[in-house]
């Protein structure tokens, strides 16, 4: 079989912790599986070694290890639109059990085995990382690579599907103790831990039991009416027979979902697990998923009760006031973004009288997001002569800022919502690079942009380009460009907001 290795040094580490592994430590390391969803096409790949999944990239990220805060830097660094937890394990290295440690995680009816091996010798946190999927008659490599792993940020590892679908494991050394250095004794590849009362972990050789009878958890009405949807990871634990005789929950998006998915893991039954000739318990973690059909997310016939609802030929209403919400400290603390989609119901008079939440990147932003639309104003709906109530969708969307981005927007008026940007009095046109005409480059350049109190672009900033060829003739254009003086509450104030220059061949 054929292996392709891809030797890979983080080093666009800008602060971590050193630590060194000696030959008699504990290593313990936390390791997550995620889907996303992107918000535009796919990256092509770097290269195809496998019959599902394929690697894309990596990267390095700063993270505080929970689980909000990893999915926020995950959608950032990958640009995506949601990122979703699959499954979570926390493997434990010492040098008296094995040289290696596995983790095995199954995806749509394919298996796959994450492995994890200090280098040896044992340099300064240098690991070794492999994935594997099971084909029919060997494994195929995915990934075999020799890392960087610090102790305070997070290595990713991308993947995608055939349809460009993108998977993500991440791995982050959670601790590190003991400084004996001893060489490790020889040990048998296979071991068993029946520390759990009685019944074996599946890590390392030992895999866990093919499932032969799933019961479908009860999706509560209670958890339907509040559209909770997301997944629950549960530690399973089977007898001699297969059956499960224990559940716990690792990790939950609500405590609504909790409960049901026990139940039913609870049920399910498994084939038997035999180990050298003899039957065993075993514990593994299994995910349940809580996922509504289109006509469940349908909003309930109270809340459009006298109202019409918004679609064909009838159109949402004009916004006339707009008030931004109050990011919540919390979801800021932990690094929370994203957005809150909304159905708000206006009466006669385009007053918002009822807003409920359809769908949230996180329930911290939902309180905020909700008490920021109650208090928007729109232009009166009227249908044959007399004012209607109507309900419609709103988003609201939380950016978190970094340091950068606050300091370009410091002291000047963001022109968002009803704030209209000021007039151009003065435009220069771009000059196209010869270099990017000669490679058939095109497209669009957007652009923040911050004028002073006369109107003078002062600095320029890019946040979406087709390609690096075009940015610096577009920069040098909108720096020369003049607007009309920005009059805020009397004063003549900087702004920020958004321009676009677009690069055409002819």
């Amino acid at each position: 079989m054929n292996k392709k290795k891809l030797v890979i040094i983080l080093g666009l580490i800008l602060s971590f912790s050193s630590f060194s592994l000696q030959a008699a430590d504990t290593l313990d390391i936390k390791l997550r599986f995620f889907e996303g969803t992107r918000e535009g096409q796919p990256q092509p790949p770097q290269f195809v070694i496998s019959s599902y999944l394929q690697p894309t990239v990596t990267a390095s990220i700063q993270s505080k290890y929970e689980l909000p805060e990893e999915i926020s830097r995950i959608k950032k660094v990958f640009n995506l639109r949601e990122v979703g937890l699959i499954t979570e394990a926390g493997l434990s290295w010492t040098p008296e059990k094995s040289k290696k440690i596995f983790q095995i995680f199954r995806l749509n009816g394919k298996e796959y085995m994450a492995q994890i091996q200090p280098v040896i010798p044992l340099w300064k946190h240098q690991f070794r990382i492999e994935v594997y999927e099971q084909g029919k008659k060997e494994k195929i490599c995915l990934l075999d690579t020799e890392i960087i792993l610090p102790q305070k940020n997070i290595a990713v590892f991308g993947f995608e599907n055939k349809q460009g679908k993108p998977y993500f494991l991440s791995f982050h050394v959670e601790s590190i103790a003991g400084q004996i250095a001893a060489p490790p004794p020889p040990h048998p590849k296979e071991e068993i831990d029946e520390s759990e009362e009685g019944a074996v972990r599946a890590i390392g050789n030992i895999k866990p039991p093919k499932l032969i009878k799933k019961v479908d958890p009860d999706y509560s009405e209670e958890a339907k009416k509040a559209h909770v949807e997301g997944y629950v990871i549960i530690e399973a634990k089977t007898d001699k027979e297969g059956n499960v005789v224990g559940a716990k929950v690792l990790r939950r998006k609500s405590p609504i979902l909790a409960q049901a998915a026990v139940d039913a893991v609870k049920q399910w039954k498994y084939e038997p697990m035999y180990i050298k000739g003899e039957p065993h318990g075993v514990l593994f973690t299994v995910t349940v998923r809580f996922k509504l059909k289109d006509k469940e997310l349908k909003t309930p016939d109270e809340f459009v009760k006298n109202a019409l609802r918004v679609k064909g030929e009838i159109r949402p209403p004009k916004l006339i006031k707009r008030v931004e919400p109050v990011y919540p400290e919390e979801a800021r603390k932990e690094g929370i973004g994203g957005i809150v989609i909304l159905e708000a119901r206006t009466d006669e008079q385009g007053g918002v009288e009822a807003v409920r939440v359809v769908k949230s990147e996180s329930s911290l932003l939902n309180q905020a997001a909700v008490e920021a639309v109650k208090q928007w104003k729109y232009e009166p709906f009227i249908k044959e002569g007399k004012p209607r109530r109507l309900v419609f969708s709103v988003t609201v969307k939380f950016m978190l800022k970094d340091k950068e981005e606050e300091d370009f927007e410091k002291g000047a008026v963001k022109i968002e919502g009803e704030l209209e940007p000021p007039k151009l009095l003065k435009k220069v046109e771009p000059v196209y690079p010869e270099e990017a005409r000669k490679a058939g480059v095109s497209g669009i350049v957007i652009l923040n942009v911050k004028t002073d109190e006369l109107g003078r672009v002062i600095k320029v900033k890019i946040l979406k380009s087709p390609d690096p060829l075009l940015d610096k003739a577009a920069v040098n254009a909108v720096m020369q460009w003049i607007y009309e003086p920005f009059i805020h509450k009397g004063k003549p104030r900087p702004t920020v907001f958004t321009v676009t220059v677009k690069f055409k061949l002819r």
